[in-house]
């Protein structure tokens, strides 16, 4: 009984010192060997996108359109993004970031923001891996000029 106690109280204390140092926080920056971190944005700073297909506004100038290039299943997904003028010219002077995993395991299945490719007809593409069956999330973030003028997320059941 008292070794039980002892290694139950034990695996507690040790969780109550183990926890506190676990961190969102990712990298931003690298001088001299050192790193320095930053927090990385909350769900909050993603609100929810219309569905895909539709447009989505980006200020009162730009808005785009995102895809997937096939219903989401297990295995690789390609997401798709065009920018258009609000007149309906195609843009391609933005920086596409997108960011994916599964709300319910965070940290589990995240694949970290990655950049966007663009292709050559100006559609921006990012793959992304769906590794098991269950609620997914992608998260968009869109730059302009290095400065970010959307953040957005859409939730997806596979």
């Amino acid at each position: 009984m008292t070794q039980r106690f002892f290694f139950v109280t034990f695996l507690a204390g040790l969780c109550l010192f183990v926890l506190p140092f676990e961190t969102t926080a990712q990298p931003f920056a690298k001088s001299g060997g050192t790193v320095a971190f930053r927090a990385a944005p909350s769900t909050a700073d993603f609100p929810p996108m219309p569905a895909p297909g539709k447009k989505v506004s980006i200020g009162k100038d730009y808005y785009f359109v995102y895809n997937f290039d096939k219903k989401p299943k297990l295995g690789t997904v390609i997401v798709r993004v065009e920018v258009f003028t609000v007149d309906g010219k195609r843009d391609t002077s933005f920086e596409v970031k997108g960011d994916c995993g599964m709300p319910s395991m965070k940290g589990a299945h995240d694949m970290g923001e990655q950049p966007f490719k663009l292709s050559k007809s100006g559609t921006y593409l990012l793959p992304i891996q769906i590794v098991m069956p269950g609620d997914w999330e992608i998260r968009l973030t869109i730059l302009k000029n290095g400065k970010v003028v959307f953040r957005g997320s859409h939730s997806f059941d596979v």
